[in-house]
């Protein structure tokens, strides 16, 4: 049975983005197709197909945001971060030499190039390059204060956000026996 880690909520800054991202831009464009079709110069029914259109495009961008999960099955660790998914066994992690970092404090830690990501203010999600640029990143962090940093045996890290990161560690040194 896996086991869910408790994670830290989204940032304050990355909800008012989403929120306004999510309700903001279909309200502009539905106020600028209403304009076009109080003038005569867009057809109702392609006005309502556009503002639909735009609707759910800016949802199904936004909404895949708030997938969050770590989980541990007692031989593997998947982690779900917005679009992206990684998993591996243990085996794989480099578990001698993780350690928490706050990353406010840790710059050579901190996500600098996003690769494959999404990065907002309270929301870092997915696949970066350190500021030692060749050495990768997988991220899900919502908290920089409390990361806990798992080298891969690829050469990259797992920057990865807990509510009790210290806690999570113990728990996978001891699985690994």
């Amino acid at each position: 049975m896996d086991r869910n880690f408790a994670l830290p909520p989204i940032g304050k800054a990355a909800i008012v983005i989403m929120i306004l991202l999510g309700a903001g831009l279909p309200l502009l464009v539905a106020a600028g197709v209403v304009t076009k079709v109080l003038a005569g110069a867009l057809d109702p029914l392609v006005a309502l197909a556009t503002t639909a259109l735009v609707s759910v495009a800016v949802l199904a961008a936004i909404l895949p945001m708030w997938r969050r999960q770590v989980a541990f099955d007692g031989r593997r660790l998947q982690v779900t971060a917005a679009w992206y998914r990684r998993e591996a066994p243990l085996a794989q992690l480099r578990l001698d030499e993780a350690r928490i970092v706050d990353l406010r404090e840790r710059s050579e830690l901190r996500p600098f190039i996003k690769t494959n990501a999404v990065a907002l203010p309270g929301l870092l999600a997915g696949h970066f390059r350190l500021r030692e640029w060749r050495r990768k990143a997988f991220c899900l962090v919502t908290d920089p204060a409390r990361v806990l940093a798992l080298p891969h045996a690829d050469g990259g890290v797992w920057l990865l956000s807990f509510e009790h990161p210290q806690a999570v560690l113990d728990i996978l040194r001891r699985a690994a026996g």
